[in-house]
């Protein structure tokens, strides 16, 4: 029995040292930089005993922001190595014990390794994405075609963006999408010209590229389904003293060029950027064909054209940003930037009009010139931001100035006519538009109870559009006329935003309030004025769940309305022989309903996201055609009710230390109903992106790229067939720390033709037939550029700024 006794004694002895020693919490801690300060996420740590390095005791990983909070189980001296692909290996030494349980190693730092193995140069492939509750960001700077690319290759690659071989872009599926630069509208990054700005802004400027997939109540009534935040190399940081810059040219098979430069400095408590880019395409680019043919159900007449149109054009680009930080509570930041835009084209048409057994009933010949065409846009914008006493309470005044000047002319000549039903031998079309945009907003930002923040704030908009057209016909002056049209826009708006944060959970909850009042003048008076006043409430909803720190859950309900722009309003009507268009002064806006989920995973070798959507709107603005006669009659009402549903998937594969692949991919169905029009149309839209990047002997790097679409919905009417692209690129860098860079690419190599051919078919409505366009579509390009100086710091912008986004059919005016 007293043996019995001993071991029992002796076995709860042991039981207590154990309990002892799981009671004392051992560990390490220290936080895993890159070079450039960002933490470096799923760094792989290793443990040995200081006595035998040649045996790993533990190991771990950094989490997604670059910190490593490692538990160990005994007290002593060990040795840690921490390594990451393509990053140089860094070692610690530390010692644990009772009195000091946890050791604090501090920041180590990475550094970007430039070793060559068997002549294949290995350089860090570093983690490019990150997720929150309302978005994602991709790091533009952890990616090496930032050096010679644009913004919009680099768009290419961001999870939930699609863009197409014609360089038409698409969030989660949908054109429903505002981009803005640095948390603010640029109104250059709207309209038709949008692609080219994206075009002229060089890669190696920007910091990352976030997708805002949920905006809350202080975006959603301001439109749009999802924002593409462009941030720049000079959006934060800390002031540090030095210059720094990029200069970029290229030059294409077509003699085509382009080029950009950029500057970051400071002097002072002042920061201040300046960028500029230019683009020109020549009429060897800029080359278009289109043969159509179409049936006039009211007539059985059919229309048979032959188009085929050259141009070119010059495009510049450039902004200015500044901040100044007068003390630790005050910050003012301004930007002013704008474009230039300037097209020429000629042409010629030929053109006949058959009926239902072929006989010809008139047929022309159009020889067409567009002298003038041009847009410019100057926009300017200054915020002030105060931190209050409370930790993270921020008190933000804003205002943005926006003016936009479109002018375009066009002169046709008709000749070869025959049995011609109109009077005239010639046609001009004079338009000009004008739009101006001030903006008042008031933010205030207030965390308390250590996991809530409340967000609110005001907003003013006064926004005015005018156009002017003039329309001459040549043979018949009393046909000559000249329309008038003023429309403006008040918007005042209230919203109030709940956001709550503890341990895996995080959610939001806001609520937005907007009055508008739309006021439309006839100065020539062919329509009475008339002014309407809306009222709209928007909320929004979103709650995520973070498993650990590479996977999450996120699911959001949100709303938005879309307001008509000067496009869809203006009542001006334009037409030529076969068609008539006008807008309609009467539209109101539409009210839309979105529903996602997203889950994402992020690892050292592998990341994916896979994210499905639904949205609905029963009152859309959408294209209304119609026949008169044997002319097509085009116009807008809000008549559309509309389904759609979106799955979006993105996956980031690193194979192996010098191997890569990217796949960016949706598909989606589009239900669009009209029950004014007894009209409906539904389509299944697929697209993808894939690239693969190899590292090759000599620090050449080699990428290719295939993209496409299966095709796309054209509103209630009718479709059109898909798209294929792909690229083939060589890139190497130079000099010391690799600061001249030089790019070969090249486009749709091997194709038999060099044109791009898409078929539009229109299948619905008094109007059917079907549209081919060959575009123009081969391309060799070389890319040089050259980065020069060193800088650390960036702009600072206040964490509040303007946004505006609440129109459809153009915040400016068309050809913007």
């Amino acid at each position: 029995m007293s043996t019995m006794k001993r071991r029992i004694t002796t076995l709860l002895m042991m039981l207590a040292c154990a309990v002892a020693v799981v009671a004392q919490q051992y560990g390490v801690q220290c936080q895993v930089n890159d070079s450039k300060g960002e933490g470096v996420p799923f760094a792989t740590i290793y443990l040995y005993n200081s006595s035998d390095t040649t045996k790993v005791v533990s190991s771990g990983v950094s989490d997604a922001f670059g910190k490593v909070d490692h538990k160990l189980t005994n007290p002593g001296s060990y040795l840690m190595r921490v390594q990451f692909v393509g990053m140089t290996t860094q070692k610690r030494t530390f010692e644990i014990s009772a009195s000091s349980p946890v050791a604090q190693l501090g920041t180590i730092v990475l550094n970007t390794e430039s070793t060559t193995l068997s002549e294949v140069t290995v350089t860090a492939q570093r983690q490019l994405v990150t997720t929150d509750i309302d978005r994602l960001a991709y790091d533009v700077q952890g990616d090496e075609d930032s050096k010679t690319g644009t913004v919009l290759d680099m768009l290419r690659k961001v999870p939930m963006v699609s863009v197409d071989g014609k360089d038409d872009i698409l969030v989660k599926g949908s054109s429903s999408f505002k981009v803005y630069r640095n948390g603010h509208p640029d109104p250059a990054l709207s309209g038709q010209n949008m692609k080219d700005v994206l075009k002229a802004i060089p890669a190696s400027t920007i910091k990352k590229i976030e997708v805002i997939t949920d905006p809350g109540a202080k975006y959603d009534a301001e439109g749009t389904g999802a924002i593409l935040n462009i941030v720049t190399v000079g959006s934060s940081g800390s002031l540090m003293q030095g210059v720094t810059g990029t200069v970029s040219g290229a030059v294409d098979n077509t003699g085509s060029l382009s080029g950009n430069a950029s500057i970051i400095t400071q002097i002072g408590k002042v920061v201040a950027s300046l960028n500029y880019g230019y683009a020109n395409k020549n009429r060897h680019y800029d080359h278009n064909i289109m043969k159509s043919e179409h049936t006039y159900s009211s007539t059985g007449n059919s229309l048979y054209s032959n188009n085929e149109t050259r141009g070119s054009f010059n495009f510049h680009y450039g902004d200015l940003n500044a901040s100044w930080e007068p003390d630790t509570l005050n910050l003012v930041s301004l930007s002013f930037g704008g474009y230039y835009y300037n097209h020429h084209s000629d042409g010629i048409n030929n053109a006949r009009m058959t009926d239902r057994d072929g006989n010809i009933l008139y047929k022309y010949t159009t020889t067409g010139r567009v002298p003038t065409s041009g847009s410019y846009d100057l926009h300017g914008r200054v915020d002030y931001q105060h931190l209050l006493h409370n930790p993270g309470e921020v008190l933000t005044l804003s205002y943005m100035l926006s003016t936009s000047h479109n002018n375009m002319k066009s002169i046709n000549t008709f000749s070869e006519m025959l049995n011609c039903p109109f009077p005239y031998t010639g046609q001009t079309t004079d338009t000009k538009e004008t739009f101006a945009e001030h903006t008042f907003q008031l933010d205030w930002t207030r965390p308390f109870a250590k996991y809530h923040t409340i967000e609110t704030g005001l907003k003013y908009i006064n926004r005015f559009n005018k156009s002017k057209g003039i329309f001459e016909f040549d043979g018949v002056p009393e046909m000559n006329n000249t329309t008038l049209f003023n429309h403006r826009t008040h918007v005042a708006a209230a919203y109030l935003s709940y956001r709550f944060s503890k341990g895996n959970w995080a959610a939001r909850a806001g609520l937005r309030y907007e009055y508008s009042r739309l006021n439309a003048e006839f100065p020539d008076g062919m329509q009475a004025n008339y002014h309407r006043n809306l009222n709209d409430w928007v909320p929004d909803l979103s709650a995520q769940y973070k498993f650990n720190d590479a996977h999450s859950l996120k699911i959001n309900y949100s709303t938005s309305i879309r307001r008509p722009g000067i496009s869809y309003l203006n009542p001006a009507v334009e037409e030529d022989p076969t068609s008539r268009k006008f807008g309609n002064p009467h539209l109101g806006s539409s009210l839309n309903h979105s529903i996602s989920m997203t889950y994402m995973k992020i690892g050292s070798k592998l990341t994916f996201s896979l994210s499905p959507s639904i949205s609905f709107s029963n009152n859309r603005i959408t294209g209304v055609q119609y026949t008169d006669g044997d002319v097509l009659v085009s116009t807008y009402a809000n008549t559309l009710k509309s389904r759609y549903f979106n799955l979006s998937g993105f996956v980031k594969w690193a194979i192996g230390p010098t191997t890569s692949f990217t796949l960016n991919g949706s598909v989606g169905n589009y239900n669009y109903e009209s029950r004014d029009l007894n009209l409906k149309n539904n389509r299944w839209v697929a697209f993808y992106y894939a690239q693969l990047n190899q590292q090759l002997p000599w620090k050449l790097r080699f990428s290719a790229a295939l993209s496409g679409r299966s095709g796309g919905i054209d509103g209630l009417y009718g479709h059109y067939t898909g798209t294929l692209y792909y690229n083939l690129n060589l890139q190497r860098s130079f000099l010391k720390d690799d600061r001249l860079t030089v790019r070969l690419s090249t486009a749709n190599l091997f194709n038999s033709s060099k044109f791009n051919k898409i078929t539009m078919y229109t299948t619905h409505g008094d109007y059917t037939g079907l549209d081919r366009a060959w575009q123009f579509m081969r391309e060799f390009r070389l890319t040089v550029s050259y980065r020069f100086g060193s800088l650390k710091a960036s702009v600072k912008q206040t964490n509040k700024t303007i946004q505006n986004n609440d129109l459809e059919g153009g915040s400016k005016p068309v050809g913007n």
